[in-house]
C-alpha cells in the first residue's frame, strides 16, 4: 500500500470565506473507474487544487459527506431544496477542479454553477469498465460488515457508504445491486454530459488516460507546464478495494477504543484488587 496517490490525514475544521478564493477551472465529469484518480493526480501536478472522493473523505470535520448526502437526497429523492449555484461552494470552496463521485452526479448543476470551467470527460470501453466496477464498488459493498460500522460510526462510514450506494442507484435506475443495468447508466451519463455541454455552448475534451499529457495540457492551456515524465496511472486493479479493507479496520478500532477503555480499565482494576487482597 505504498505510494498512496492521495493524502490520508483528515483535514481540520475550516470556515469557508464569504466568497470562493479562486474560480472553478476544471469540471472532470467522467464516470468513476475511468481514470478519475489518475486525472486527479495529473491535475494536481499541473497546479490545480483538485477534488475527488478521496478529498471528500478527508473533509469529515467540514461536513462534506453530510452535505453531499443531503444534495443527493434532494436531487434524486425529492427531499428538501435542490443544490444549485453557490450551494456547491459549501463543499468545493477550496478547489478549482473536480473529478469523480459525488461531483459527477451533479454534472448539469456544476456546469451552471461554474460557467467558465473547462469540461473534461474521462472515458474507457464499457466492458473493462464494468469489470472494474465489479472488482471495486460491488466487491466493497458486498461486505456485510459495513452494516455494523455504518450503525456505530455514523459521522463517517454511516455517511460515506451511502454515497457509494447512491451513485450505483442512480446509474442502475434505482436497483443498485443489479449490475446488469450499469452499461445503460454508463451510456446515459455520457449522453447527459455531452448534451448538457452542447446546450450551454461548452467545449468538452473526451479523454482517456492513455492519451497522456499532450491533449490534456493543450485543452487547459498548460503546454508550457507539460511534465516530462509519463502520465500517472494510479488506482489500478484492486488497489482501492484493499484500501477500503484498511479503512474498515481503522475506523472500527477508532470507534471501539473508548468502549474498550471502559471494559479494560475495570477488569484491570478488579484483577489488581483481587491480586492485592489474596497476596497480602
Amino acid at each position: 500500500m505504498d505510494n498512496i496517490p492521495f493524502p490520508t490525514v483528515p483535514y481540520p475544521r475550516m470556515e469557508p470565506p464569504a466568497h470562493r478564493e479562486k474560480t472553478m477551472k476544471v469540471l472532470a465529469l467522467g464516470m468513476s473507474r475511468t481514470g478519475t484518480m489518475s486525472l486527479y493526480v495529473a491535475l494536481k501536478e499541473l497546479g490545480y487544487t483538485c477534488y475527488h472522493m478521496a478529498e471528500c473523505n478527508l473533509d469529515q470535520q467540514n461536513n462534506s459527506l453530510f452535505l453531499w448526502n443531503r444534495a443527493i437526497d434532494a436531487k434524486f429523492n425529492g427531499n428538501g431544496r435542490k443544490f444549485a449555484g453557490a450551494d456547491f461552494d459549501q463543499m468545493l470552496w477550496r478547489y478549482d477542479a473536480v473529478t469523480d463521485i459525488p461531483c459527477i452526479l451533479f454534472a448539469e448543476e456544476l456546469m451552471d454553477a461554474y460557467p467558465d470551467a473547462r469540461i473534461i470527460l474521462t472515458t474507457r470501453p464499457v466492458e473493462p469498465w464494468l469489470a472494474s466496477m465489479q472488482r471495486t464498488f460491488y466487491a466493497i459493498l458486498s461486505w456485510k460488515r459495513w452494516r455494523i460500522l455504518e450503525f456505530i460510526d455514523q459521522t463517517y462510514i454511516g455517511l460515506y457508504i451511502p454515497i457509494l450506494r447512491s451513485a450505483l442507484s442512480v446509474w442502475t435506475k434505482g436497483n443498485w445491486q443489479d449490475a446488469s443495468r450499469l452499461p445503460i447508466g454508463f451510456a446515459a451519463h455520457y449522453d447527459l454530459v455531452r448534451i448538457a455541454a452542447k446546450k450551454r455552448g461548452r467545449e468538452v475534451l473526451e479523454f482517456k488516460v492513455q492519451d497522456g499529457w499532450g491533449p490534456l495540457c493543450q485543452f487547459l492551456g498548460k503546454e508550457k507546464e507539460k511534465p516530462d515524465h509519463p502520465f500517472p496511472h494510479v488506482n489500478e486493479g484492486d488497489f482501492i478495494t484493499k484500501f477500503h479493507y484498511i479503512i474498515f479496520w481503522i475506523r472500527l478500532a477508532g470507534v471501539l477504543k473508548p468502549c474498550l477503555t471502559w471494559v479494560v480499565l475495570p477488569v484491570a482494576a478488579a484483577t489488581a484488587t483481587w491480586w492485592w487482597w489474596y497476596r497480602f
